[in-house]
């Protein structure tokens, strides 16, 4: 399961340009303050070494009590990065801007946009200069959020 909050975001902005690094700051209806991001790795190749900024008008037909729930999510994000793309060549995770981490607070978060509600800010490092985003280090970032889920498991059940 994952929260994904996109009828609720307003708008925001990734920064990448940091190797390893992922930073910025995302506005969300219903919430005063914006969410700060403060995360492990890297975008995918596609926008690599670049930022993303972000917009989501169609946030005016979300229903603001619903937006309530996401005041759960905390104001600062930290953990790992999942797959992060505008959904630029070379496509190495689909052809839609895709922006999903894992947060130590909140855990999975999944945001899903149009290609027209992103603009990529600066030069992203050719994508022929860095590999793709490893597939099984994904997995096991999925798999260790499935593992937080189920909570520790007792020994001889």
């Amino acid at each position: 399961m994952a929260w994904r909050p996109t009828e609720f975001l307003i708008e925001g902005m990734l920064d990448n340009t940091t190797p390893g690094k992922v930073v910025g700051w995302m506005k969300f209806l219903g919430r005063k303050n914006r969410i700060k991001f403060d995360l492990d790795g890297d975008f995918h190749r596609d926008i690599r070494g670049a930022k993303i900024q972000f917009h989501n008008e169609q946030y005016r037909d979300a229903d603001p009590q619903e937006a309530k729930r996401f005041h759960r999510l905390e104001a600062v994000q930290t953990g790992v990065v999942g797959d992060i793309t505008a959904g630029l060549p070379p496509h190495d995770y689909g052809q839609s801007p895709y922006i999903e981490f894992y947060g130590d607070e909140n855990g999975r978060v999944v945001i899903e946009l149009d290609a027209e509600q992103v603009e990529v800010i600066g030069k992203p490092i050719p994508w022929q200069e860095s590999f793709p985003i490893d597939r099984k280090q994904q997995g096991q970032n999925m798999m260790t959020f499935i593992a937080g889920l189920i909570g520790p498991q007792k020994k001889g059940k």
